[in-house]
This record gives C-alpha cells, sequence and structure tokens, in this order.
C-alpha cells in the first residue's frame, strides 16, 4: 500500500512538474532565448545551495502538520533573463524555500509557497509528501522576519503559516 502511494505520488510529480512549471509566468520570461528552462527549473531543485534560514521544529502545527522551513540560496550556472514583479531582471542567484510538514495531500490546485504576501512561486512536493518545493529569483522576499506560509491555490485566507519567522544568518544574506 505504502510503496502504491509512493509510486502514484511520483507519476503525478512526474506530470504535474511540467505543467507546474509552465504555469509560472510570474518567474519566466516568455519568448526570451536566455530565459530559464523547465530543464534548468528541475536542475534547481536539486542544485547545492547554501542554507541562508532554517527553523525545524519537534511540533507540528495546523492541518498541513507544518513542522519548519529551510530557504537555500543557489548561484546560478549562467546569468539569466527573468521577469520579477513585472520587470525583466538578469539575475545570478535563485533561492529555494522548501517547507517541511505534511503527510502533503495532492490535490487539483498547486501548492503555492509565499513568504508575508508575496508568491515564492508554485511548490514541488518530495516523493514522500514530507517537503514542498518552490524556486525564487526575488531577492527581496528573503528577509529577516519574513513568515513563511502555504496554501493550495492562491487564497491568502486559507494560508498556513510556520510559527517561527525567518532569520538570516549573517554569512548568507539576500543580496
Amino acid at each position: 500500500m505504502k510503496q502504491s502511494l509512493m509510486n502514484r505520488c511520483l507519476a503525478i510529480s512526474i506530470v504535474m512538474l511540467p505543467l507546474l512549471m509552465a504555469a509560472g509566468p510570474r518567474v519566466f520570461a516568455q519568448g526570451n532565448p536566455n530565459a530559464v528552462s523547465n530543464k534548468e527549473m528541475r536542475e534547481l531543485l536539486k542544485a547545492p545551495g547554501k542554507v541562508v534560514s532554517e527553523v525545524k521544529s519537534a511540533r507540528a502545527t495546523g492541518d498541513l502538520k507544518l513542522t519548519g522551513y529551510r530557504v537555500e540560496e543557489i548561484q546560478l550556472p549562467r546569468s539569466m533573463s527573468v521577469q520579477i514583479k513585472g520587470q525583466q531582471a538578469v539575475v545570478n542567484k535563485a533561492w529555494r524555500v522548501t517547507v517541511n510538514g505534511g503527510h502533503f495531500p495532492v490535490r487539483a490546485l498547486p501548492a503555492v509557497v509565499w513568504i508575508d504576501d508575496q508568491i515564492v512561486g508554485n511548490g514541488v512536493e518530495n516523493e514522500t509528501l514530507s517537503k514542498i518545493t518552490a524556486i525564487t529569483f526575488d531577492g527581496s522576499l528573503i528577509h529577516d522576519g519574513g513568515v513563511v506560509s502555504i496554501s493550495y491555490g492562491e487564497d491568502k485566507q486559507t494560508r498556513q503559516s510556520v510559527p517561527e519567522r525567518l532569520q538570516l544568518k549573517r554569512e548568507g544574506g539576500n543580496q
């Protein structure tokens, strides 16, 4: 039964990942040859990163049983042209925001990761449904005191937040 659920979740993730990546116009610059491809986004989900903030809690909170988060800074292999807040920008860093908890449900609406009232991006579940990860190129989202939360769809009212706020490690930063 457990293996069957894992296989189903993996199959859903394989099918949904390209769809989620294609549905992320906040991040991708359409039609731009320097824009980030789906393949590059998948690579960013696995790329080594430098931890800039992390919280692990022994007690789960909320219906989604949130237990913490991890924010990593990723040095890009090349400068990329992306759209941030409606403006073209050339970036050389990305940030990977992972929310821990679950067993996260697989739903029709995508998981959305937030910091404060800003969407980081659509999340991608890991194979055990214990983590949801989103990538952003907007370093202004990563700041001390930020509230990390998750929702299904972009409904602010249904978000569930990790109680502990972002505390950046001094050597990491968001610059």
